[in-house]
C-alpha cells in the first residue's frame, strides 16, 4: 500500500483516534502555516512535532514515517532502530520504534496500522546558518567552541564505527555544541573542519583541526585531520600531471599520465605501466602496476585489480584479503560487497570474509542491512549475516 504525505498530515493534525500512544502534541508549521516535513531518503518522510505543554517543558520530536506499507518498509524501520541502539549521547538521539502507531485507510476504507519511528530532536539550528550568524557578529568564542565540539563529535563517531558525517545533518546549540541528526554513506569531515578553521581565521583566531581518533593508529585514516592536505594541488603539466604547492612550485619530483588530489594523505596515480597509490612525499605506497585501483579515504582501504582479479589492501600497502575476488564493490558501513565464482558475500575492512559468498545476488549495506537473494527468495540480512 502506498501512503502519501497528505495522509500523514491529515492523521497528525486530526489525531483523535488515529494514534495509539502519542498524545498532547502539535505539528510544527512554517510561517505560511504548512506542516514542516523533510524527505530523508527514498520512501520516507520526517515530521517535526512538539510534545508536552500544560505546565510541562515542551520537547521537539522527529517522527519518521514510511511512504509504503509493506514488509520491506517494516524491515527498514527496524534496521534504522537497530543501527542507533546504544548510541544515546549528547551528540545523537536514537530512534524508537512505535509499532502500529498510526491508523491509515486504504482505498476501500479499511484501517491499516502503520509503524513509525520517533526521536528526540537535538536543540539547535542548521550548521551553516548558525556559523554565518556567528561570523556576522564576530563571535570568535562560539566559533572556537564549535571547533572543539566538532572534534569531540568526530572522536565519538569513531568509537561507535558509524557512517560519515555530513554538514546538512548537523545542528548547533546556542553555546556552539554540535549534534548530529543522522549519519551518511558520504563523509564531509575534512570540508567541515576546514570550513570551521577558515571561519576562525577570518575572526583573527589561529584555526583548529580536530584531533585524530583515539587508538586509530596508522591503519585507519583520520577522516578529518586535514593538516597539509590543501597545500598540495594536482595540476596538468603539458601532457601529464604533477603536484604543486599554493605558489605553483613542484612538491613532488615526478609527472604522471593521470593523478587525483590527495585524500587522507594518499593519491591515485597512473603511469604507462599501470595504476598505483602514493603518499604526500611521492613515495609509492602501491607501485603503479595495477589494472585498476580505488582508494577509499573514509575507511582507509584500497581495492586493486591484477589480471582481472580484485584484492583489498590497507593504506600502507599491506594485503588484507586471503583470496582474490572476481569483483569488489565500494565500502559501505565497513562492508565491501564481494563476488567469487558468481556468488556474492561481504568482506570487512580488515579483509575478513565475514559473510560467505553464497548468495546469488546482493546489494551493498545501507542503514544496517543488505538485501540478498537465494534462488527466488530475497530477504534482508544484518552485518552478522543473520536474516532479519
Amino acid at each position: 500500500m502506498i501512503l502519501t504525505i497528505a495522509q500523514y498530515i491529515e492523521a497528525l493534525t486530526n489525531s483523535d483516534g488515529r494514534l495509539r500512544t502519542l498524545e498532547r502534541f502539535y505539528v510544527v508549521r512554517d510561517e505560511t502555516g504548512v506542516p514542516v516535513f523533510a524527505m530523508p531518503g527514498h520512501g520516507l518522510v520526517d515530521f517535526e512535532v512538539m510534545v508536552g505543554g500544560d505546565g510541562l517543558r515542551e520537547r521537539r520530536i522527529t517522527l519518521r514515517c514510511p511512504l509504503h506499507h509493506d514488509v520491506h518498509s517494516a524491515l527498514r524501520l527496524r534496521a534504522m532502530r537497530e543501527l542507533g541502539r546504544g548510541l544515546q549521547s549528547r551528540f545523537f538521539s536514537e530512534w524508537r520504534l512505535l509499532e502500529r502507531e498510526v491508523i491509515m485507510f486504504n482505498i476501500r476504507g479499511e484501517a491499516i496500522e502503520v509503524d513509525i519511528l520517533a526521536r528526540l530532536t537535538p536543540a539547535g539550528e542548521p550548521f551553516v546558518d548558525f556559523l554565518l550568524r556567528a561570523e556576522a557578529r564576530g563571535d570568535i568564542e562560539v566559533i572556537c567552541a564549535m571547533e572543539r565540539s566538532f572534534g569531540e563529535l568526530c572522536e565519538w563517531a569513531d568509537t561507535v564505527e558509524r557512517q560519515g558525517i555530513v554538514m546538512k545533518r548537523l545542528l548547533v546549540d546556542t553555546d556552539g555544541t554540535i549534534s548530529v541528526t543522522g549519519f551518511s554513506a558520504n563523509d564531509e569531515r575534512q570540508n567541515i573542519a576546514e570550513f570551521l578553521r577558515e571561519a576562525a581565521k577570518r575572526q583573527g583566531g589561529e584555526g583548529f583541526t580536530p584531533a585524530s581518533p583515539r587508538g586509530s593508529g596508522e591503519k585507519k585514516s583520520s577522516q578529518y585531520d586535514i593538516s597539509g592536505e590543501t597545500e598540495i594541488r594536482c595540476v596538468r603539466d603539458g601532457g601529464g600531471w604533477m603536484y604543486v604547492n599554493r605558489r605553483g612550485h613542484p612538491v613532488i619530483d615526478a609527472v604522471w599520465t593521470a593523478a587525483t588530489p590527495f585524500r587522507e594523505g594518499r593519491a591515485e596515480v597512473e603511469t604507462p605501466t599501470g595504476k598505483g597509490l602514493i603518499d604526500r612525499t611521492g613515495r609509492a605506497v602501491l607501485e603503479p602496476v595495477y589494472e585498476e585501483i580505488a582508494w577509499d579515504d573514509l575507511w582507509g582501504v584500497v581495492a586493486v585489480m591484477v589480471e582481472g582479479r580484485w584484492s583489498l589492501v590497507d593504506r600502507n600497502g599491506i594485503l588484507l584479503t586471503a583470496v582474490p575476488y572476481d569483483w569488489l564493490g565500494e565500502c559501505s558501513e565497513g562492508m565491501v560487497l564481494a563476488v567469487r565464482a558468481g556468488k556474492c558475500g561481504f568482506v570487512d575492512v580488515e579483509g575478513r570474509e565475514v559473510i560467505p559468498c553464497v548468495y546469488d545476488d546482493a546489494s551493498s549495506f545501507s542503514e544496517g542491512c543488505a538485501v540478498v537473494s537465494l534462488g527466488n527468495d530475497s530477504f534482508f540480512i544484518d552485518s552478522r549475516g543473520e536474516r532479519i
